[in-house]
């Protein structure tokens, strides 16, 4: 195999079984043959193609998803202004402001605790994203998950190693990968490097860490099990990952359109595709194909090199399935115990998401007035607070 590698990298006794004499002059497309065999230089085109994803989802909210998001109500508060304060900014970044902290902070810089508090608060409000900024991330999800899911189960519906997974091994390293399996790899793995392009500039959930190692994991199994031809096991591991993404991104944009009855059936079919999916299908079928139906056949008498490489980054994506699940069940939880379904990757801490009520708190306490400006019209700061009202402002001095 071509390669600016090191030599040592592509050594034949990692990545093929010893008890078979192939090697990489085996996996090299011969002209005139009727099969095409995966070639690396192919799968670098997924890097521009992740690029060009960029793009397309850029138009695609702004077109569409956006003037859909207005029209359902999804709220698009504006950023709330902040006052210039270098010691509370430097706090900020630093992550320094625990209730010893602002104490401190408030002696300092003659604040009150209170408006220390109250500007700590605003502050994450502007960095936090909006609702409707959350919507648009999550529609692009909706409509890539849901397209690749059904345009894989369409063509894999016609494969025989998807009713029967020991046929991802038959004649394996030589299988042909038809047109319908090339771009389902390619354009999936162009859109995990558009969420790794993206990832510092989309909405940062708790498990942001999570979904690093996820990424990561990801892309190199798309990577590897390519320049293998793992490319049949490859197609089972995407589609059965995609099924249950649809049903969460559409919980979620239910939750941010602030329709409850939505939210609830759609988080409940999420539940049960999620543990059919991630919980049954994936570690009893797609990991039993990797880990026992290679010695069924007899195709190899020892795990070698790359099979355990590529085990161990499924099974990672399996702890990932464990750790989200600990998650959904929370949800889970608090929906009987309080009655709501609440996003919980959301970073709680800096979200943002306070309420209208506290907004007209935080104005009071800044400013030490009790009148407040309601579409132009100046009401009492307790009547305001029983509204409930959603762009208050202050006013000093009833002006």
């Amino acid at each position: 195999m071509a390669s600016s590698w090191p030599i040592a990298f592509w050594d034949e006794a990692f990545w093929f079984p010893a008890n078979r004499s192939w090697g990489w002059k085996d996996l090299v497309n011969k002209p005139g043959a009727n099969i095409y065999l995966p070639d690396l230089k192919d799968i670098h085109w997924a890097l521009l193609l992740g690029v060009v994803l960029i793009g397309v989802r850029y138009l695609v909210e702004t077109i569409f998803v956006v003037p859909v998001a207005i029209w359902l109500g999804v709220p698009n508060r504006k950023k709330p202004h902040v006052t210039p304060n270098k010691d509370l900014e430097t706090a900020y970044k630093s992550k320094k402001y625990s209730k010893n902290e602002i104490k401190i902070l408030s002696k300092q810089i003659d604040m009150s605790e209170k408006q220390v508090e109250v500007w700590f608060r605003r502050r994450r409000k502007v960095d936090a994203p909006t609702p409707i900024q959350k919507f648009r991330e999550c529609s692009w999800h909706l409509l890539f998950y849901t397209a690749f899911f059904f345009y894989g189960m369409t063509y894999l519906w016609q494969k025989e190693y998807f009713w029967s997974t020991i046929e991802c091994w038959r004649n394996w390293p030589i299988q042909h990968v038809s047109n319908d399996m090339y771009w389902h790899y390619m354009i999936e793995l162009a859109f995990y490097w558009s969420l790794v392009f993206t990832l510092f500039s989309d909405h940062k959930r708790k498990d942001f860490k999570e979904m690093i190692i996820h990424h990561f994991a990801t892309i190199v199994l798309m990577y590897f099990s390519w320049v293998l031809n793992f490319v049949r096991v490859g197609t089972l591991v995407l589609v059965v990952h995609d099924a249950a993404d649809t049903w969460l991104a559409l919980a979620k944009m239910s939750i941010y359109a602030k329709n409850k009855a939505a939210t609830d059936i759609f988080f409940g079919i999420f539940l049960l595709v999620w543990v059919l999916s991630r919980l049954i299908i994936y570690p009893f079928f797609v990991l039993y194909c990797t880990l026992v139906e290679p010695f069924t056949i007899k195709l190899i008498d020892s795990t070698f090199g790359a099979h355990q490489f590529f085990n161990f980054f499924l099974c990672v994506l399996l702890v990932l399935h464990f750790i989200w699940t600990y998650l959904i069940f929370r949800i889970v939880y608090r929906k009987m115990v309080k009655g709501n379904v609440e996003d919980v990757r959301s970073d709680s801490e800096d979200s943002g998401e306070e309420s209208d009520t506290e907004d007209i708190e935080d104005e009071k306490e800044w400013n030490g007035n009790d009148n407040i400006k309601v579409n132009g019209k100046i009401i009492n700061g307790n009547a305001a607070k029983a509204l409930n009202c959603q762009n208050g402002r202050r006013v000093k001095n009833g002006k």
